[in-house]
C-alpha cells in the first residue's frame, strides 16, 4: 500500500502518478465504452397513420333518359282505305216539282275521289236524308233504318255507288211511321250526309195536286 501512494523508483513521483492517471482514465474510457454498448435501447416511436374512411362516390341518376337505336317509323298501312268524307263526293237528284199526293224519288250517288280504292261500308249509321221546309223537319230516313240502303265492297278510284231513295210526301216520325195527313204546297229541301261532311242539297216544289 506503501507504494502506490508513495511510489518509489528512479523517476521523478509526478511520473508514477501521471501513469497512474493515464491507465485509471484507460479503464475508465473502457468501462464507459462498455456501457454505452450494452445500455437498454429506448423503443423506436411508432408514427400514427391517419385512417381515412373510405367514402363511396354518390351517383346522381341522370334526368335524361337514355334512347338507344333509331326509332322505327309508323307502318305504312297496307290495303285499301275507308271510304269517308276526304276521299268520296256525294250528289244527289230528284224531281223539281212533286205533288201532294205524289211520290219523290231521290237518286243519290258517292264518287270515289281519291287516287287509289277505298272500302266502302254504306249503311244508315254513317248515311241521312231529311227532307224540310224552314225549320220544321217533314221527313228523314232516321225515323227507319230500312229506307236506306246499305253496301259493303270496294270502290275504285272515280267510281260512283248509286242508290234511290222514295218519298212518299208525308210527315214521317220514329219506327217508320207514316202520316196520312197531307202536306202543304210550297219549298221543301232535301239534304244529304255521308261520314257527317260529305253533304248535298236538293230544292224542290210540293204542289196542289
Amino acid at each position: 500500500m506503501g507504494s502506490l501512494f508513495h511510489p518509489i523508483g528512479s523517476q521523478p513521483a509526478w511520473v508514477y502518478w501521471a501513469r497512474r492517471g493515464a491507465l485509471v482514465l484507460a479503464v475508465l474510457a473502457v468501462i464507459a465504452a462498455l456501457i454505452f454498448v450494452f445500455r437498454p435501447q429506448p423503443e423506436a416511436p411508432v408514427a400514427g397513420i391517419p385512417v381515412v374512411p373510405s367514402v363511396t362516390p354518390e351517383v346522381t341518376p341522370s334526368t335524361t333518359p337514355s334512347v338507344t337505336g333509331t326509332p322505327s317509323p309508323s307502318p305504312t298501312p297496307t290495303g285499301p282505305l275507308a271510304c269517308d268524307a276526304t276521299n268520296t263526293r256525294l250528289a244527289l237528284a230528284g224531281y223539281q216539282k212533286v205533288k201532294q199526293d205524289g211520290k219523290q224519288l231521290f237518286t243519290l250517288s258517292l264518287t270515289n275521289t281519291g287516287s287509289e280504292t277505298c272500302l266502302l261500308t254504306f249503311s244508315p249509321s254513317v248515311f241521312t236524308l231529311t227532307v224540310t221546309s224552314g225549320t220544321d223537319r217533314i221527313w228523314s230516313t232516321d225515323d227507319c233504318a230500312k229506307w236506306v240502303p246499305t253496301q259493303k265492297g270496294k270502290l275504285k278510284a272515280g267510281k260512283a255507288f248509286e242508290f234511290t231513295v222514295n218519298w212518299s210526301v208525308a210527315r214521317s216520325s220514329a219506327g217508320c211511321k207514316l202520316s196520312k195527313a197531307t202536306l202543304g204546297t210550297g219549298t221543301y229541301v232535301a239534304a244529304a250526309a255521308f261520314d257527317t261532311n260529305a253533304k248535298a242539297r236538293q230544292v224542290f216544289q210540293v204542289v196542289k195536286a
